[in-house]
């Protein structure tokens, strides 16, 4: 007995020691932690960026473009012109042979001949009475008739001969020289150059409706050296419906005198200078990135702007616009000197305190 109470006697020496270490332990596992505001970065309206201008790629085009034919089927004798020569006004630009009609204006004119001398034979005998006034009448019709068919082979044959209604350029040669065409079948296609040259492009129909007439348009040439200024133009003509296989609006930009070398085909970049009235001028200019926006849904979206304390944040609804490069755009909903948090606003509620990181 003795010796099994030496044996206990220095555990329960030990006990009150482990009985402290135990509960020194336990406060440290149950003692509260210091909760963190969860960190943010914000963006202010000044730097959200500025809206991205209306942009359309088109074609260059001459202003009035036309297919050049010849009246009467035929024959082309010669095409005296190539693709991209100019021409003056009344050069001749192709003719066709002309025997078929050289043929048909002799037998229109010894027609003409021929009824105007039984005219004058048949007046004579009117006036001796030989005759009825109603046969003379029949003989002057026929004459009548022989002169107007002298005037369509005239006609005719002036047309067989293509020549440039004004100074202009030749942009196609759909036609050679013994070739046979058909009444009607473009020889040429000829460009009018005193009407100028445009920028035909096709919009989008929610773009579309925001381009007016004779707003200014800068023009970038894919062939302009790098750096080089663009050219000026301005909205000539916005279709009245859509392309039915595209959905687009075509947009007619004229472009001003230059002493660029323009070429009818060539692709051109356009920016469409916004006509923003008073009560959009200063959501036009707001875009935010698109980590800012949330729930996002038929043009409405929210996003979380800083108290006036600077320490919590509060929820806005907005109105959205369109998709950019570098964002999304705001119509509405954002006071001028919001800041609104860009990164880290998918934790948030409304009314959390936040810490803004630099």
């Amino acid at each position: 007995m003795e010796t099994l109470c030496r044996s206990i006697a220095p555990h329960t020496a030990l006990m009150p020691i482990l009985f402290v270490l135990l509960l020194s332990a336990c406060s440290r596992e149950v003692a509260p932690t210091a909760q963190l505001d969860p960190p943010v970065r914000v963006v202010s309206i000044g730097n959200a960026g500025p809206l991205d201008a209306v942009t359309a790629t088109g074609l260059v085009r001459v202003s009035v473009e036309a297919p050049l034919s010849f009246k009467t089927p035929g024959i082309i004798a010669e095409m005296r012109v190539d693709a991209g020569q100019q021409v003056s006004a009344g050069q001749v630009l192709a003719s066709l042979v002309m025997t078929d009609l050289d043929a048909q204006r002799t037998q229109a004119q010894e027609q003409v001949a021929k009824t105007e001398r039984d005219l004058a034979r048949t007046e004579s005998l009117r006036v001796k009475g030989m005759i009825s006034q109603q046969a003379e009448q029949d003989v002057r019709a026929q004459r009548d008739i022989a002169r107007a068919a002298l005037a369509a082979t005239n006609f005719n044959y002036q047309q067989a001969v293509l020549t440039a209604p004004s100074a202009g350029l030749i942009l196609d040669k759909r036609a050679d020289a013994r070739e046979t065409v058909a009444a009607g079948q473009p020889v040429v296609l000829f460009g009018r150059l005193d009407k100028g040259w445009v920028v035909r492009a096709g919009l989008p129909a929610k773009e579309a409706v925001k381009i007016n007439l004779g707003d200014k348009v800068k023009v970038f040439l894919d062939t302009a050296a790098l750096g080089a200024l663009p050219l000026q133009g301005q909205v000539k003509r916005v279709a009245g419906a859509s392309d039915p296989r595209t959905g687009s609006i075509e947009v007619e930009v004229a472009l001003a005198s230059t002493k660029e070398r323009l070429v009818s085909g060539m692709v051109a970049r356009l920016e469409f200078a916004r006509a923003a009235n008073k009560q959009t001028a200063a959501a036009s200019q707001m875009s935010l990135p698109l980590s800012a926006v949330l729930e996002g849904n038929s043009g409405r979206a929210k996003v979380f702007v800083l108290d006036a304390s600077k320490k919590k944040v509060k929820q806005l609804s907005v109105h959205t616009g369109r998709l950019l490069d570098n964002g999304i755009e705001i119509l509405e909903g954002l006071p001028a000197d919001a800041m609104i948090v860009s990164e880290g606003a998918a934790w948030l509620s409304d009314g959390d305190a936040v810490r803004v990181l630099p």
